[in-house]
């Protein structure tokens, strides 16, 4: 598997994947020894740094003095003679356990709101059949994203996130639309964080629902008053 999916098992175990990125994920886990070997040693340190769980404001400078602190003692420090081997690093992976651990637990804190709209796409979304699935793919800049028409009982819903996005202005949007022989229909309406990333779930109603859909597209909108794309399409795939 790529090292793509190797750079996700501090999202993996701190719970931050989405239902589909934790079953890529796990898909790779299962084949790669690296991951594997790096969850195994990370779960066990953990029990020996507890921590509280309840997200906390932490100072700004506390991520550069935890990582100071760590590289001073690595430095000054030599190994026993009786110590253990240390185990092989591979280059994706941070430069300790510890560290790893440090930017886990600060992550929790620091990241919780980046995090929490995210985190309520997949409370909200809990997945009973995943009726469509789509790689979002670039048209115009460098985003990208996925598309996820999903079936819960008799609710149908739409579930679009999207990261690396261009930061909005003024009252921009990014707006969804699903297109059936070239006409686009409205499909939710969002913004992105600082980091470029958005997310919306779109609940179809029975005319939404009834419709077997050609393609699935985000543009980038003047504002959200938009009954029909005005600006240009950033993102799209066929569905």
């Amino acid at each position: 598997m790529t090292q793509h999916q190797c750079d996700h098992i501090l999202d993996y175990y701190n719970g931050h994947l989405s239902e589909l990125e934790k079953a890529a994920f796990e898909k790779h886990l299962a084949s790669c020894t690296d991951c594997q070997e790096f969850l195994n040693e990370l779960e066990s340190v953990a029990g020996y740094l507890p921590y509280s769980s309840e997200p906390v404001e932490p100072p700004t400078d506390l991520e550069d003095r935890v990582f100071a602190r760590i590289l001073n003692d690595s430095e000054g420090k030599q190994e026993p003679a009786a110590a253990p081997r240390q185990k092989r690093r591979r280059p994706w992976i941070f430069p300790s356990i510890a560290a790893a651990l440090a930017l886990s637990i600060i992550g929790n804190a620091y990241l919780f709101t980046q995090l929490e709209d995210q985190k309520r796409v997949v409370e909200e979304a809990t997945i009973d059949e995943v009726v469509e699935y789509a790689e979002l793919a670039p048209v115009s800049g460098e985003g990208r994203g996925t598309a996820s028409i999903i079936k819960q009982g008799k609710q149908t819903s739409m579930v679009v996130q999207a990261s690396d996005l261009a930061k909005l202005s003024d009252k921009e949007v990014y707006q969804v639309w699903l297109i059936k022989d070239e006409k686009p229909e409205r499909a939710g309406t969002f913004v992105t964080s600082g980091d470029g990333k958005g997310s919306v779930i779109f609940k179809f109603n029975e005319e939404f629902t009834e419709k077997d859909w050609d393609q699935v597209a985000v543009s980038l909108e003047p504002d959200a008053n938009s009954e029909l794309p005005q600006g240009e399409i950033v993102l799209a795939a066929d569905i």
